[in-house]
């Protein structure tokens, strides 16, 4: 496939003479042009119901598609594979109709029944599915997953006909169509369900776009023929380009060779920093304890070490763009609690010896487990010299760039760091992953009371749902087994005259099957083949 060349211009100069490429605004060069990303050198996960991270979510937004989708620009829900749906009058009985010309990326129908085993796929607790908890408003779904109940036929999911999927929920959810748009919710091919390592070339999607190749490199996307609004689909190929360095992917941007780069760039040798695209979003930075191994499963002890932090030398807007005591960003409607924004070393002593560590003694050296980062350094040193008037002594583990985080932790770990970014905008996005029996809940958190407020939430609705949801992450902060540091920034570079489709917004998702060309802006010193100097 052709690709727009970019050069210096001195080269340009050099060899305009015999530079005949067709230029970026011929619709010709846009019918087999590829939309390229430059992202960083994580692992891949392809499996929709294994993944967790944003940037495969991202990647799932062309491979899969359930009953609803992100609006790009307002994340307002979007028909997807749902022709229409209806729901009772008491809210609590959705039915939906797939549309008739739904297919997989094999060429074979999909069905309502594909909704039905799959979901009930993702449930079962062999499974072990990591947004599972996700489903738990739906009438029978939790004890399901939990395995206290093992009859499928329990679970309130079922077919009318072969296009009509009927959902039962607990409790009236207005929230529901929203929540469907997350990857959890796409079904996935009956080749597939079952399968514990899934291999590119058996990928078998929904969305508009197909898997055609992928290694340690690089990944292609192609258009799929046999989706259901193809003829909308503008884009017909994206290459993902994985990256080791800031400096590699803003050299390619620079030339050309890219055009959308995500959490990667040199700003000092960016050409068009006005292609730097910042937003806020719906999205928390924290360290977080093992909360499953003693002493650390103690909330006396997890509360007491961070009332012990200096936490106005930490969170600061010099260290961090939107720093933050709560896990859960403020918005209208919602009463955010306080957490834990200040030293408080008496109350922190007094609950060391209620948990039996009278001034620290018998407390164990605390395994830290972080990717390099000179905020990171930074921030424990000042936890460490905190931590000395406890005797707690810290064992730093700096994680390779590249090397999965979560393989590190197994190895033993007592604080680490994460990023989690809400999926779709409501509190429960945060608060359902900390319940005792979330896939989510990877530092053990457990806290019958917590539990029961979250479990209540579900059965009730506006002021009052939201009400409760920030009572329990008040409970959540107080428990300390997590430590806010900062609300999100997303950050992207992407020229938005050049490609359109593409809007900033909280959840920093940016479905493909939107994104097209546009017209390109200038940038300094270099020069489009084909003559076009800009």
């Amino acid at each position: 496939m052709k690709k727009t060349t970019i050069l210096f211009l001195a080269l340009s100069l050099m060899a305009a003479g015999s530079l005949a490429s067709a230029s970026p605004g011929d619709a010709g060069a846009d019918a087999t042009r590829e939309f390229v990303v430059g992202m960083g050198t994580d692992e891949i996960e392809l499996n929709p119901y294994k993944s967790i991270y944003a940037h495969e979510m991202q990647l799932f937004t062309a491979l899969y598609e359930g009953l609803f989708t992100y609006d790009p620009q307002s994340l307002d829900p979007v028909r997807a594979q749902a022709e229409s749906f209806e729901k009772s009058k008491d809210g609590k009985t959705w039915t939906f109709v797939l549309r008739s010309d739904t297919l997989w990326s094999d060429g074979t129908k999909v069905t309502a029944q594909d909704f039905v085993e799959s979901w009930l796929y993702l449930l079962a607790p062999e499974t072990n599915a990591e947004y599972a908890v996700f489903f738990d408003i739906i009438k029978g779904a939790k004890a399901f997953r939990t395995g206290k109940n093992k009859s499928r036929s329990s679970v309130g999911i079922t077919t009318r006909d072969e296009r009509t999927l009927v959902v039962q929920l607990d409790t009236p959810a207005a929230y529901f169509t929203r929540l469907l748009c997350h990857s959890a919710f796409v079904p996935v091919h009956p080749s597939l369900r079952g399968v514990r390592t899934w291999k590119p070339s058996a990928v078998i999607g929904n969305g508009p776009y197909l898997l055609s190749s992928m290694d340690d490199s690089e990944l292609l996307l192609e258009k799929n023929p046999d989706y259901w609004d193809a003829p909308n689909v503008a884009v017909p190929a994206i290459r993902v380009m994985f990256l080791e360095t800031d400096e590699e992917a803003t050299t390619l941007f620079n030339d050309g060779q890219i055009d959308w780069l995500t959490d990667l760039a040199d700003v000092d040798t960016l050409l068009s920093p006005e292609s730097i695209q910042f937003s806020p979003m719906f999205g928390t930075g924290y360290y977080f304890w093992n909360a499953s191994r003693k002493p650390w499963n103690d909330a006396r002890v997890r509360r007491a070490l961070s009332l012990l932090v200096p936490w106005d030398e930490i969170r600061t807007e010099d260290n961090y763009y939107a720093p933050t005591s709560v896990l859960v960003l403020p918005f209208a409607g919602y009463e955010s609690p306080e957490g834990i924004d200040a030293r408080d070393e008496e109350e922190a002593l007094k609950l060391l010896a209620s948990a039996g560590y009278p001034e620290g003694k018998g407390l164990p050296p605390l395994r830290f487990v972080t990717y390099e980062s000179e905020t990171h350094e930074a921030n424990l040193a000042l936890m460490e010299e905190a931590w000395q008037r406890v005797g707690l002594t810290v064992e730093r583990i700096v994680v390779p760039s590249g090397t999965p985080i979560r393989d590190i932790r197994q190895q033993g770990y007592g604080l680490s760091f994460t990023s989690w970014i809400g999926d779709f905008a409501d509190p429960a996005a945060f608060l359902l992953m900390w319940t005792s029996d979330s896939g989510l809940n990877e530092g053990g958190y457990k806290s019958r009371e917590y539990d029961a407020l979250v479990s209540r939430s579900m059965e009730e609705d506006g002021k009052t749902r939201l009400a409760t949801l920030a009572e329990a992450e008040g409970k959540l902060l107080s428990d300390a087994p997590l430590l806010p540091l900062y609300h999100s920034l997303s950050f992207n570079v992407i020229d938005l005259e050049a490609i359109t489709g593409w809007h900033q917004n909280p959840l920093d998702v940016h479905p493909f099957k939107a994104i097209g060309f546009g017209s390109p802006k200038a940038r300094p010193f270099v020069a489009l083949s084909g003559g076009a100097t800009r």
